[in-house]
This record gives C-alpha cells, structure tokens and sequence, in this order.
C-alpha cells in the first residue's frame, strides 16, 4: 500500500509538470500575450494544459472548482477575459459562459454525453477528444499534441489503477452506497455499487428523502456520498437517519490537479468508512 501511495504521489508530480500553467495563476515569463485560452472549468484547463507545448499557451478557468455552474455568477473580469481570448472552451449546459457575447468562430463547445470526466475513463476520453479538436485548431502543434496526449494517458490509467487497488485492498468492491447522481459514475469506477441516486438538493421531496432511506436500509447501504457542487448537505439527513458515514467528494479538480483529487476523494471514502 505504501508502494502503491508513492507511485500515485509521483505520477501527480509528473503529470504536474505537464502543465504549463493553470486557473488564476500569474502569466509566466516568456509566455506570449494574446494566446489566453479561457475555459469553462477546471478539469478542461487541467486536460488543455496538459495537450498544448508549454510557454506557447496561458489556459484560464472561469469557474472555481468549488463552485456549481448552475449557481455561477460572471463576473466583468471574466467577460474581459472570455473577449481577448483566442479560444473559448466549455461543456455544453454551462449557461454562464453564454456571457461573452455571440459565437465569433473562438467558441468550441464539448458534449460530455451525460458523463463524468472526473471518473478516470471519462477522463481518458475527454483527452482524445480534446487533442484532435486542438489540432484542427492549432495545427502547428499537432505533433506535440498527440505526444503529450498519449503521456497524459498513460499517467491518468496508471494513477487510476492505484486507486481501485486502495479500494479492493479495503474490501470495499461492490458495496452498497446511496449517492448524488453527479457522484456516481466516479463511484462505479471505484468498484462501488451506487443502489440509489439522487439530485440537487433543492429538487428532493420529503417523498423522495422517505424512499431512500427505505431502500438503504433494505440494503445495506455503508456510505451516503454527496457532491460537493451541487450540495454537500443533500444527504446528510438520510446519513444521520441510517446512522450511516456521510461523505463529501468534489466533481472538479483542486489546484492540485486531477490525480491528486481523485486520491483525496478515494481517500475520503476509506477515512469515512473506517472510523
């Protein structure tokens, strides 16, 4: 297990050391003005940064991680910022990045099809995607693309492995957990069986809040998983009423960058069901 935590913790670094630059960070040196890619979120940027030569792009998220792009509201700076960009890239469904104006030929809007691109498949897939969509837009940089595409993967599936390892080594494959539904996809990949599911929280009924509780007692449920973004507090109240552990994961990547979220949010999940 140790060997296991020291082969993730250096995957992060090095896929950290892909990335040229990241939301909010100061322009480095040497980069070139007028080459701002603004992007909807923070896993987009983490995924563009990591694709695009780094000093020849600065990528720019607008929304912070904590925060539900239901509930976002745009700020003048971020409108200034969506304007001098070269390119605007979002997941269709993300109304507030409509801000910026009509479509000019910057826009690139990606359909996540109902997927979470925090689970590590989804994620790989968001690479693919994305790497032949900058391509066609940046064609010089096709060669570089491509290369630090097939890197990035490599280091997302290898830290992705790590993790499930964590959760079978726990003897937690296949057990019953009731959760968001902006969870449950991150939670399969874990190994996870999600036995319900449920939104945002100001979309629950006292019906709805009834039939979950029936259905984790019926079987068995050892976790209550909320999603940070839409609610953190949506189930605690079938938690406290199953006396079961309540836990918090997040849908987008910290500062720290995707691996090591996804490490945090694995690690919240066996911290919870150990104490």
């Amino acid at each position: 297990m140790a060997r296991d935590a020291l082969l993730l913790t250096i995957a992060a670094m090095v896929l950290a050391c892909l990335l040229s630059g990241c939301s909010g960070k100061p322009q480095e040196a040497g980069q070139p003005e007028g080459r701002t890619i603004v992007v909807s979120d923070t896993i987009l940027s983490e995924i563009i940064t990591s694709l695009l030569p780094p000093g020849r792009y600065r990528v720019e998220a607008i929304l912070p991680p904590g925060q539900c792009p239901g509930h976002y509201d745009v700020k003048l700076t971020d409108i200034e910022k969506m304007k001098k960009a070269i390119l605007i890239v979002s997941f269709r469904g993300m109304s507030f990045m409509g801000k910026a104006g009509p479509d000019d030929g910057r826009r690139l809007v990606v359909d996540p099809e109902g997927r979470n691109w925090m689970a590590p498949g989804s994620y790989v897939q968001g690479l693919e995607i994305l790497a032949a969509r900058l391509s066609e837009r940046f064609p010089e940089d096709r060669a570089e693309i491509a290369r630090r595409k097939e890197q990035a993967i490599r280091l997302a599936k290898h830290g992705a492995e790590t993790l499930v390892r964590k959760v079978t080594g726990a003897g937690l494959l296949g057990k019953p957990v009731i959760a968001s539904s902006m969870q449950k996809e991150p939670l399969q990949w874990m190994g996870f069986q999600v036995v319900a599911e449920y939104g945002m929280q100001e979309s629950m009924s006292a019906r709805d809040v009834v039939r979950l509780v029936e259905i984790g007692r019926q079987r068995g449920v050892i976790l209550i998983v909320d999603n940070l973004q839409s609610g953190p507090d949506a189930g605690k109240g079938i938690a406290e009423t199953l006396r079961a552990p309540h836990v918090v994961l997040t849908n987008f990547p910290s500062e720290r960058g995707y691996l090591a979220t996804l490490q945090e949010n694995v690690d919240a999940l066996l911290s919870a069901v150990r104490k």
